[in-house]
């Protein structure tokens, strides 16, 4: 602390001629700068923005923003070049937000109800809102707070909340009104307060005061990139970096330009956001739509559908749901934004009982079908004839497979496009997805699928009828054939519903 003194001293004795009159010769001036570091040399010039700085070391020249400066330094030097820091945080209040059927969209609170309006208090009137009209339900948003009440009530309010007998009271009445931009009554109160005690904070005081000041010169300029504040807030940035880029032309003496260049800024910022937020909920919304509409159609042409157009449909639909946001958003950008979003958490996706339609590498493709790492043998006389069963069963699949193979082309078209035809609706919805999140390339899809056993066939493939001297699942009651009589009717034969983890 005695060393920032010290030197917070020293910069004093040295910049201070400086900054007395702008006409005199540079005096020399030691810099803290925000990373630590300290500059000698002389300020050549300074604008709103930053000033040029010429070394004393070197004699190099340089351009600084004043950002870069140490915070405290930053805020000394540039009040006594007259530039006051004019963009304290407005006053915000909740209000609620009600969107009707045609689009319109009101802000402020609903103070009543009848039986066909919403009455809605906004600082310019009340607005009785047809309940017809309305589109969805109200919200509750942050706005400024003159946006609902006017500043004769604000400042209403404000002498409610503090005693303006003393100094302390004064002081806090005129914040409250630079919060709300009511300029006139802050400079009134913190007159007021200098008067009632001039030993209360005088140097807060005189600072506030100059603020105000200064506030009241530039009070259109404030309120038009208040304005760009709130149209981001409601996500309308089209609008409000128009708005922004437009400052410049309406106000191009202002001093308040480096701040309309950071809202631009903070802006697309936001507007990127957004777009992130938004691409994720629209791709995996649309995937389930055209999932649902290809679901209807036969199989052969599903799968010519996922070879590659669902993946444009999608793209597409996106950018569509994007430019409602921003009229620059495209195809490109859709596939950019998706490509870079954050991957939080897994969803599931199942081929359910259409398991088989992949064929058995596909469907068991990731899976280690022995469950165990190879130390564990048969030990009991029941563990080998469970051994024996598996093999049996085994070389049942493999000549099934064979069998299968062996089908004509139409044959297996037949068998497909049947199985597809009689499959409900909504497992071919989510057969399409499945298919698409793991084969497309959009999505991450964990490398160990889930695996689970077919409930009818218990994941054998097949529907066992009584062996000799063997308890299995399917009894044939009154038989004695060692046959194993067909393959499953829900797994065909593959035993097992593949189901995958994407994000």
């Amino acid at each position: 602390m005695k060393l920032r003194s010290t030197l917070l001293a020293a910069f004093a004795a040295f910049v201070a001629p400086a900054l007395r009159a702008q006409e005199t010769a540079p005096s020399t001036a030691m810099l803290r700068l925000k990373s630590g570091a300290i500059q000698w040399g002389t300020i050549q010039s300074h604008d709103p923005e930053g000033f040029v700085f010429q070394r004393l070391d070197t004699g190099g020249v340089v351009r600084l923003d004043w950002s870069l400066l140490d915070p405290v330094e930053e805020k000394e030097l540039r009040q006594r070049f007259g530039y006051v820091d004019l963009t304290s945080e407005e006053t915000l209040v909740s209000a609620d937000r009600i969107v009707t059927v045609k689009g319109l969209e009101f802000v402020g609170r609903i103070v009543d109800r009848t039986a066909d309006a919403i009455l809605m208090k906004t600082a310019s009137a009340t607005i009785p809102i047809p309940k017809s009209e309305v589109a969805q339900a109200s919200d509750v948003v942050q706005v400024p707070a003159r946006d609902v009440y006017t500043l004769e009530e604000l400042y209403g309010q404000a002498l409610g909340r503090h005693d303006v007998s003393k100094a302390e009271g004064n002081f806090r009445v005129a914040q409250d009104c630079e919060g709300v931009f009511d300029f006139a009554h802050a400079i009134q109160h913190y007159k007021k307060a200098a008067e009632l005690d001039p030993a209360f904070k005088p140097q807060d005081v005189a600072q506030a005061l100059a603020r105000a000041e200064e506030k009241a010169k530039a009070q259109a300029e404030l309120e038009y990139l208040s304005e760009v504040d709130q149209l981001t807030k409601r996500n309308k940035f089209d609008e409000a970096l128009a708005r922004a880029d437009a400052f410049k032309e309406k106000f191009p003496q202002s001093a308040l330009l480096p701040e309309a260049k950071k809202k631009h800024d903070r802006v697309i910022k936001a507007r990127t956001e957004f777009l992130s937020k938004e691409v994720v909920r629209a791709w995996n919304f649309h995937l389930g739509r055209l999932a649902r509409d290809a679901a209807s159609k036969p199989l052969e042409e599903v799968m010519a559908y996922l070879d590659d157009k669902l993946k444009q449909d999608i793209a597409a639909a996106t950018a569509k749901d994007l430019v409602k946001i921003s009229k620059e958003a495209n195809e490109d950008t859709a596939r950019q934004l998706w490509k870079g979003r954050k991957k939080i958490r897994y969803l599931t996706a199942s081929y359910g009982l259409g398991t088989w339609l992949l064929g058995k590498a596909a469907a068991l493709r990731g899976y280690d079908e022995s469950g165990n790492d190879g130390e564990n043998k048969p030990e009991s006389e029941q563990d080998k004839a469970r051994a024996d069963l598996a093999n049996k069963i085994k070389r049942f699949l493999e000549a099934q497979e064979v069998a299968r193979r062996a089908l004509s082309a139409d044959e297996k078209k037949e068998d497909r496009e049947g199985f597809w035809k009689e499959f409900p609706f909504t497992a071919r919805t989510n057969w399409i997805v499945a298919y698409y999140v793991e084969n497309s390339g959009d999505f991450e899809v964990a490398p160990k699928p889930i695996i689970q056993a077919c409930q009818t066939c218990g994941g054998k493939g097949i529907l066992e009828y009584a062996l000799a001297g063997a308890n299995v699942s399917r009894s044939a009651v009154g038989k004695q054939s060692t046959d194993l009589k067909k393959e499953c009717d829900s797994c065909h034969g593959i035993g097992a519903v593949r189901r995958i983890l994407y994000r």
